[in-house]
C-alpha cells in the first residue's frame, strides 16, 4: 500500500502469541527487566513510520481448565497406546499417533500442567500496529521469548478491524476453548498464559546501561527509589485522577520522563510488580512515532487507573505521567497514507473528542479495508 505521496507506507496489524499452541508452556525472555529495553531498541533501529505495541493483562483462574486438560491428556494418551485391530486378520498394530510429538512429550507437558495448575495466573495479549515494512517485524524480540515447551511468535494481519482492538484496548480473555482444544487439535491462542514469576520478564521500565540506548525515550528523569504518592498532572493535587478529555471506557496515562535506570533492580522492588494485574484488563504500551518513543499505562477506570500507578510508584517511585487520548495522533495520518481525500468536517469528526475512540478506530479501519488490495491482487 503507498501513501499519497508515493512513498511505500504499509500498515499492518501484529499479535504475539504461542508458535506451536501449548497452553501450558511458559516463555519468556532470557533475562527480566531486558525485554522492553530490547523493544524499544529494536523498534528505533527500524525506524518505522509508527509503531504501537500493547502488552494487555488481566488476573485470571484457570485452575479448573487447566486440571480439565490433564485429564483429557490422560485419556487420549492412553487411547494412542492402546494398540488397533486389523479387521482383515485381527492382528494388533502400534497407531501412528504413538511416534508423534504430542504423544513422546505428554508426560513432560503433564508435569508443567501440574507445576502451574494451582497458583496465581495471568493472561498476557501482545498486539501492536505497524506502519513501515513489515519484514521489519520478524526483528523485535518476541522470538527470543521461550521455554523447554514452546516460543512465541509474531503472526502479521491485514485486517483493518484491529485497529478497534488496539484502540479499546481489548484482549481475549475466554481462552479455555483453545486450552481444551490441545487434546484435539491445536488452535494458537490470542493470550498466553503466565505466572506472577514471569511478570519482571514482561511488564517493566527499560533498564539502560548504555549510554545513549534508547535515545527515542527523550530527555529522562532520574530514577529515584523513594516512593510518594503520585499524582496526575491536570488533577487536582489530592491524588484524584482527573477526567480524561475523550469519552471512552480507557483511561491512559503517559509518562511524561521515563527514569533512567542502569542497573536491574533488586528481588525485593521486583516481587511488587506482581501486584500489576488486576481483576480487569490493564495495558502496558509503547507508542513510536517520528523517531520518538513514548511509554503508556491504561485501565477501565479513573480508579484502576491510581492503584495502577501506585503499584509502578511503588516499584520506580514518583512517575511525571500526563493524560493521554486513548487514540494516537498519528492515526489522523492514516487517511492520507491510504490515498483518502476527506472532507474537512470528516476530518473534523475523526478527531474530534466527542466521538467514542471505537466509533474513530472503526471509520479508520473502513478507510484502510477499502483501499487494501483484493484477494486476487496480494
Amino acid at each position: 500500500m503507498k501513501g499519497s505521496d508515493g512513498t511505500a507506507e504499509k500498515v499492518r496489524f501484529f499479535n504475539v502469541s504461542l508458535i506451536n499452541a501449548n497452553p501450558m508452556s511458559i516463555p519468556k525472555f532470557p533475562q527480566p527487566q531486558r525485554l522492553m529495553g530490547e523493544l524499544i531498541h529494536s523498534i528505533e533501529a527500524a525506524n518505522p513510520k509508527f509503531a504501537w505495541v500493547q502488552f494487555l493483562f488481566r488476573r485470571v483462574n484457570l485452575s479448573p481448565t487447566l486440571i480439565a486438560l490433564k485429564n483429557s491428556m490422560h485419556v487420549a494418551a492412553e487411547q494412542i497406546k492402546t494398540p488397533k485391530r486389523s479387521i482383515i486378520d485381527d492382528s494388533e498394530y502400534d497407531r501412528p499417533e504413538l511416534y508423534r510429538d504430542w504423544y513422546k512429550r505428554s508426560g513432560e507437558r503433564i508435569k508443567r500442567i501440574d507445576a502451574i495448575a494451582n497458583v496465581p495466573h495471568v493472561l498476557l495479549a501482545i498486539q501492536g500496529m505497524w506502519v513501515g515494512d513489515p519484514r521489519q517485524l520478524s526483528s523485535l524480540p518476541f522470538k527470543d521469548c521461550h521455554d523447554e515447551l514452546d516460543r512465541l511468535g509474531t503472526f502479521v494481519y491485514r485486517d483493518p478491524w484491529m485497529l478497534v482492538e488496539l484502540v479499546e484496548r481489548r484482549m481475549v480473555t475466554a481462552v479455555s476453548p483453545y486450552i481444551m482444544s490441545y487434546a484435539r487439535s491445536r488452535l494458537e491462542p490470542p493470550s498466553f498464559l503466565m505466572t506472577q514469576e514471569e511478570i519482571p520478564y514482561y511488564l517493566h521500565l527499560p533498564v539502560t546501561a548504555t549510554e545513549g540506548f534508547l535515545d527515542s525515550l527523550g530527555k529522562r528523569s532520574s530514577y529515584s527509589p523513594d516512593i510518594q504518592p503520585g499524582h496526575v498532572e491536570g488533577g487536582d493535587g489530592n491524588g484524584e485522577s482527573p477526567t480524561v478529555a475523550v469519552s471512552s471506557r480507557v483511561k491512559v496515562l503517559g509518562l511524561a520522563k521515563v527514569p533512567k535506570i542502569d542497573e536491574p533492580l533488586e528481588d525485593e522492588r521486583l516481587e511488587r510488580l506482581a501486584l500489576l494485574p488486576s481483576a480487569s484488563v490493564r495495558g502496558f504500551e509503547v507508542l513510536f512515532s517520528g523517531g520518538a518513543s513514548q511509554m503508556l499505562l491504561s485501565s477501565r477506570t479513573e480508579r484502576d487507573a491510581t492503584e495502577y500507578l501506585g503499584v509502578m510508584e511503588s516499584v520506580y517511585g514518583t512517575l511525571d505521567v500526563i493524560e493521554m487520548p486513548p487514540v494516537p495522533a498519528y492515526l489522523r495520518e492514516i487517511p492520507r497514507i491510504v490515498g483518502l481525500n476527506l472532507a474537512p468536517a470528516q476530518r473534523a469528526s475523526l478527531g474530534g473528542p466527542t466521538r467514542r475512540p471505537g466509533q474513530v478506530a472503526g471509520r479508520l479501519a473502513s478507510s484502510i479495508r477499502r483501499r487494501l488490495p483484493r484477494r486476487s491482487e496480494r
